[in-house]
Formats: structure tokens, sequence, C-alpha cells
């Protein structure tokens, strides 16, 4: 009996340091698991952004001579600093103009203000609600298409607000494009990196990815026209790369904008267990933000060049 009770006593030890190993490898797959996953969500929506980016302006080197036939939207390029999140701290704000899916046409008929219809070359890739891009290369307007019948297109009323400009002759470039504005909001509590396919307009914001606390560009200005970006960022203004210190502000006109800088900061789905020792940490001009919790986080970033905007070569 004696025996028995010492091997049961004995068996016990073993049985709880097993499940204890067995706890801890569970509870260290969870954690990996969400790191993976928190890692994979920002890698894929960096590259969105970065295809975006490098279809920015399409065809047209000034950002500010776009403008959207029905919002009357201007410019091909923006960025809001430091904008206000619900989650309490800030992020930016990135709005541009970029091609989409590689389509592309040409006029065979003029289009100026007010016009109800164009005709293209080809309309076996457009689709009703698309936007297209009229483009001399020198100017561009942002046109949405209500309907298709042939190769006629339908477009969407004009703003009223529209300024007359110069017909677009027949043999014009058309590009399938999008005026797109890229933001962090909250949905049930959950950060998320949204996309309003539609900027301005009335289409609802879409998600990219969960788990997106905050989104900071920044703008590499080739102010020198050297060909090179130099950086220092140990204060405000100090070399050509803009936002990437606090005091900065966006410049109005983007000339000679050579690259894009954005990074993203993704935390793990769920809080992992112990003390509270993780913050939202600082990136490029916003600060980090005080307050600890027990999300874990991920920071990935990447510069492209634009090379529409002719800061590039």
């Amino acid at each position: 009996m004696i025996e028995l009770m010492v091997a049961l006593v004995l068996f016990s030890f073993v049985t709880v340091g097993m499940l204890t190993s067995a706890v801890t490898m569970l509870r260290g797959f969870r954690e990996q698991e969400a790191t993976i996953s928190t890692e994979t969500s920002t890698r894929s929506s960096i590259d969105f952004l970065a295809d975006a980016l490098r279809q920015a302006s399409p065809g047209i080197q000034l950002s500010s001579n776009i403008t959207h036939v029905s919002t009357c939207a201007i410019g091909a390029f923006s960025v809001l600093n430091n904008q206000a999140t619900p989650l309490g701290s800030t992020a930016d704000e990135l709005t541009m103009v970029f091609a989409s899916g590689a389509v592309v046409t040409s006029l065979r008929t003029t289009y100026t203000k007010g016009d109800a219809t164009i005709t293209v070359a080809n309309a076996t890739d457009l689709t009703a609600g698309d936007t297209v891009l009229i483009t001399n290369f020198d100017t561009g307007h942002l046109v949405k298409i209500d309907s298709i019948a042939g190769t006629t297109l339908k477009l969407a009323s004009a703003c009223g607000a529209l300024p007359n400009h110069s017909p677009y002759a027949s043999g014009t470039l058309v590009v399938r494009a999008v005026r797109a504005t890229f933001r962090v909001r909250t949905q049930d509590g959950i950060p998320v990196l949204m996309m309003d396919p539609d900027a301005e307009g009335t289409l609802v914001e879409e998600p990219i990815a969960e788990n997106i606390e905050s989104m900071e560009i920044a703008l590499g200005i080739d102010a020198n026209n050297d060909g090179v970006l130099t950086e220092v960022g140990a204060v405000a203004n100090d070399d050509e790369w803009i936002l990437n210190r606090t005091g900065e502000i966006v410049p109005a006109l983007f000339t000679n904008l050579r690259a894009v800088r954005i990074t993203l900061i993704a935390r793990s789905p769920r809080q992992f267990q112990g003390v509270n020792s993780f913050i939202l940490p600082a990136i490029e001009d916003r600060a980090a933000n005080g307050a600890t919790d027990n999300f874990r986080r991920r920071i990935l970033s990447t510069t492209v060049e634009v090379r529409n905007l002719g800061g590039s070569p």
C-alpha cells in the first residue's frame, strides 16, 4: 500500500509536469500563430499600398493637374498628417489617384466639360461604376461610368463647380483609375486599415486589413535635384524627407516628389498574458503612446519611388 501511494504521488508529479509543459507549448503556439497572422496581414496591406503608389498619377507629372469630374476634387496625391483615430492615437491619411488593373484604351470622340457620353476604342474591360482618367499627359480628368453600350460610355453628371477645360481630342489616352483614401478606423473595437474607393464620393469604406493601428507617411522630395534623397532626421527640416520629424508640414505642391515611405504598425489579434509591457511606438513624426498594454506589435516599412510624378527617373 505504501509503495502504491508513493507511486501515485510520483505519477502525479510527472502528470503535472507534462500538463504544464503542454499548456506552455500550446500558449506559445497560439502566440506565434497570432504573431504570424499579424505580420501576414501587414505585409499584404503594405504590398497593396506600394503597388498603388507605383501607379499614382498615371501619365501626369504635376499632381494638381488631375480633376475629378463628379466631385470636383483636385490632385492625384495628398497626405493628411496625424489625424485622430477612434483608438485615441493618431495616424496619417493618404489619398491618391492610381491606375487600376492595367486597363488602357483611347477616345474616339472629343470630350469636354458636361459631355454626357464618350466613345472609346475598346470598352471590353470596363464596367458600369468604373472610373477612367482621360489624360493628354499634361492634364487629366476622372470621369465615372454610369453605363456602357458597345464602346459608348455614359458618364455621371459633372459637379457644378467644374471649371471649363480644353477639349480632349480623339486619340487621347483613357486609363481605368481609382481615386481612393486610405485611413485607420475601428470596427467592433478592432483597428482596421480602410480604403474609401471613391475618396470624396458616396461609396462605403472597405476594410483592407484588421489590427492595423497606425499608418505613417514620409515624403522624399529631391529639393536640390541631385537624384539622391538625404536623411538626417535629428530636427525638423534638416533633410530631404518631410514628416519624418515633428514640426514638419505637408507641402502644398508635390514638386520633385521622388519617393514615399509607408510604415504600418500592426498589433496582435488578442492580448498576451502577463504584465502590461507593450506600447504603440514612435514612428516618423508621431510620438509613442505612453499607455502600456498586452498587444504585441509588428512594424513594417517600405519606400516606393513615385515615377509618374517626375521626381524619380
